[in-house]
């Protein structure tokens, strides 16, 4: 679609929307009625889920100081608009503290914070008037700590209160911005580092899901489809009141009291 074929639908790009949760989140927005642009690196991942919903593929290393610039671009040259951000994108690099090297923690920082602030930078001057919606995601790890994940969680942890800070320079004009963290998510990403897990135990991915979810209050891990679903409500009219939010999906997760764990008998 041409930016002269443009109906007026809303516009939202989706970083990291070729796998897991961005490409549910295209999909379901697209289901929606909005235009979606979905951006990856690997372009024929972009383009078997851009034909499968009708987005428009951008294959780019977000990580570039010249592709925010290039994807805003071709996103207004398209659709002749933007309306929503969704800030998806990102690398985790698991190492003991000590083990985790400068190249890494540059790795990390550059693509889950420095990347997602340069494209929020480019895209707010482009919202339409009364504003738009940038929606992060992160990750539990960027509320809660553990073993192994310092970069990781250092740099969702950032995305977080970056966001919370263009929500407030920005409500003015009526720019909202949130950010979600999911909890333990089917996706490619927690499949490949839980089957370290099965493989130790010598048993099922499916098992290995359930041992990492035995204390979470929901006793399962999420769908992306689920976190997608309040993505699409942040994006959308009826979250015209919300901004600044840290929310997390994740089953209960991160209410748990793990010291009182003790007294449960299953």
């Amino acid at each position: 679609m041409s930016n002269e074929e443009n109906s007026g639908w809303p516009v939202a790009i989706v970083t990291g929307g070729g796998t897991g949760i961005g490409a549910a989140t295209a999909g379901l927005l697209s289901d929606s009625g909005w235009e979606v642009a979905i951006c990856g690196r690997r372009a024929s991942v972009l383009e078997r889920v851009a034909a499968d919903i009708g987005a428009h593929p951008i294959a780019v290393d977000m990580s570039r100081e010249s592709s925010a610039d290039e994807v805003v671009g071709a996103v207004l040259e398209r659709f002749g608009r933007i309306d929503g951000v969704v800030l998806n994108a990102a690398i985790a690099h698991a190492r003991r503290f000590s083990d985790t090297t400068d190249a890494l923690w540059r790795d990390m920082l550059e693509t889950n914070l420095v990347a997602a602030a340069r494209l929020a930078r480019t895209v707010i001057p482009h919202f339409p008037d009364g504003g738009g919606s940038i929606v992060g995601v992160a990750s539990l790890a960027a509320l809660r700590a553990s073993s192994f994940l310092s970069g990781y969680a250092a740099s969702k942890a950032g995305l977080g209160l970056m966001l919370q800070s263009v929500a407030v320079e920005y409500g003015k004009v009526g720019v909202r911005a949130n950010l979600v963290c999911p909890g333990l998510v089917k996706t490619e990403m927690s499949a490949s580092a839980l089957m370290t897990v099965a493989d130790r135990d010598d048993v099922p991915l499916e098992a290995a899901y359930d041992l990492a979810t035995r204390h979470v209050p929901l006793r399962r891990a999420g769908a992306a489809a689920e976190i997608a679903s309040v993505i699409a409500f942040l994006l959308s009219e009826g979250a015209s009141y919300l901004t600044g939010a840290i929310i997390p999906i994740d089953g209960g997760a991160s209410a748990v009291d793990v010291a009182a764990l003790v007294y449960e008998d299953n």
